[in-house]
């Protein structure tokens, strides 16, 4: 039976795989790929808005040249081996469970909007994935047998949780609550959890030692972004709820709220002296201090400041043996079938539907997704023509001139598609810019390239003090409709002649 199960997990994650492959020649850098290439091009010890595995790994497809389909390689590959490691977290943590729990948690992992987006294109919650789910299984195997060797694991696992983002700081407050909770303060005498802990240190001291010769700028721009001052607004922190449960499903967030509160109201009856559930839900509270920190840290965070879609990922695939634990259980509920099959069939026609409108820009059907494309259409060609306006400018004048952008956001891509030219930023905004290329002073020279309409009839501008003249535009038009459009700036400082 178990492995008939396996076969039909591994029938989803292959063809996911072979999905994600195909479609990687098929568009251009997204964000988030095109600036963790950049990590590869210009390899590093850390960076300043991430630590560096996430460059570290596309380093991996080097050999092979960089293109949109190598780039797309690491994290499709990341995805399926996250899928593999739900399926052993759900059979190891839940042994006494019904056999099915292992595929229910690889097809929430697969049937989630997010995570088969994220599959597609390289960002730091994906190895974060990888290493949360060894985390939990390497945490429970010490649970259940305390040997020297998994707690050595363990630190080389967190410590390259640490290289892959800093929310990984949630992964050992977990371990510290479970193993409190369950074998309480004596475990802390263990040198074993000492020599765990030392080596997670020499495994992250890359971004130690990084950050150390850069004034701990990163670690100080983490700070700000998670703790702040600004006014908390119930709506906003709602509707990332309501975001979560369409992009990771909406059977996987009924799912592991009903399990979250079946474990909390088996405590209540622990205490009332009705059961001894507090004691006998190992897996369930392993995945509950695991991933409940970090998601409540990012919900209240939500309040007050953007969320990005992909923060809460790591969460999501902790969540999905003990979401899978849980369903499997109360399957003979009617309400629950229907909502699995409502929320698979919505969740599946999404994922089509994006995945049908990035490789085949079926504009003429869909013109209201234009907007959808803008990230992806366009910038390989911009980056081209400003690199040919920045040649001629260079020979009328004889002296070097780079190019110019207004936000990292928008530097990523026309960086990846122009390099090796130097791109500085006109922002007030410290970013990783600012340590690949410097910052633009008084003799600094360049074309700026921008994706704005509201430009001035005179074509003139300024940023950041440099007087910017608008000397070239280019429009990005899929099946009659314009996707994007691009300005070309002449900037230098004022002084010039």
């Amino acid at each position: 039976m178990q492995n008939w199960m396996q076969g039909i997990a591994w029938f989803i994650v292959l063809p996911v795989l072979t999905i994600h492959w195909l479609m990687a020649p098929l568009v251009d850098l997204g964000v988030d790929e095109a600036h963790y290439g950049l990590y590869a091009l210009y390899p590093a010890l850390s960076y300043f808005d991430h630590p560096p595995m996430v460059g570290w790994l596309q380093l991996l497809v080097q050999p092979f040249g960089y293109t949109e389909f190598t780039l797309r390689l690491i994290p499709s590959l990341l995805l399926a081996l996250s899928s593999w490691l739900a399926w052993r977290v759900a059979m190891r943590l839940f042994p006494d469970g019904h056999k099915a729990r292992g595929l229910i948690a690889v097809i929430l992992i697969n049937s989630a909007p997010m995570l088969q987006i994220m599959g597609w294109g390289l960002v730091p919650d994906l190895p974060l994935m990888v290493f949360a789910l060894l985390t939990v299984e390497l945490v429970y195997k010490i649970h259940l047998s305390n040997h020297l060797r998994h707690w050595l694991l363990l630190g080389l696992v967190l410590g390259l949780a640490g290289l892959s983002k800093y929310t990984a700081v949630f992964l050992p407050v977990g371990l510290l609550m479970f193993m409190c909770h369950f074998h309480g303060l004596r475990w802390l005498k263990q040198p074993a959890l000492w020599l765990a802990g030392i080596v997670s240190l020499v495994v992250i001291s890359p971004v130690l030692i990084w950050n150390a010769e850069h004034d701990w700028v990163s670690f100080n721009y983490q700070l700000n972004r998670g703790v702040g001052l600004d006014e908390w607004s119930f709506q906003e922190a709602l509707v990332m709820q309501l975001a979560q449960a369409i992009i990771y499903s909406f059977l996987a967030y009924i799912a592991v709220v009903c399990a979250t509160l079946s474990v909390i109201k088996g405590v209540v009856g622990s205490a009332m002296g009705k059961g001894r559930e507090i004691f006998d839900n190992a897996g369930q509270w392993l995945i509950i201090y695991s991933a409940w920190p970090a998601m409540l840290v990012i919900s209240w965070s939500a309040g007050r400041d953007t969320i990005l879609p992909n923060w809460p990922a790591m969460c999501w695939a902790l969540f999905a043996p003990l979401s899978a634990n849980w369903i499997c259980d109360n399957w003979h509920k009617l309400w629950l079938r229907i909502v699995a099959a409502g929320s698979t069939v919505f969740a599946v026609a999404l994922i089509i539907f994006v995945f049908w409108v990035l490789a085949f820009k079926p504009l003429a059907k869909v013109p209201f997704m234009a907007s959808a494309l803008r990230d992806f259409t366009g910038w390989q060609q911009a980056a081209e023509r400003a690199v040919e306006l920045k040649e001629q400018w260079q020979k009328e004048i004889n002296q070097p001139v780079i190019l110019f952008s207004g936000n990292w956001s928008r530097a990523s891509r026309i960086a990846w598609y122009a390099h090796p030219i130097p791109l500085q930023l006109l922002s007030d905004r410290v970013t990783q810019f600012d340590f690949w290329f410097g910052r633009p002073d008084k003799n600094t020279r360049g074309v700026l390239v921008m994706d704005n309409k509201n430009i001035p009839e005179s074509g003139r501008i300024k940023r950041e003090g440099f007087d910017c003249q608008l000397v070239d535009h280019t429009s990005a038009i899929i099946e009659g409709i314009e996707v994007n459009n691009f300005q070309f700036f002449r900037c230098h400082w004022p002084s010039d002649s």
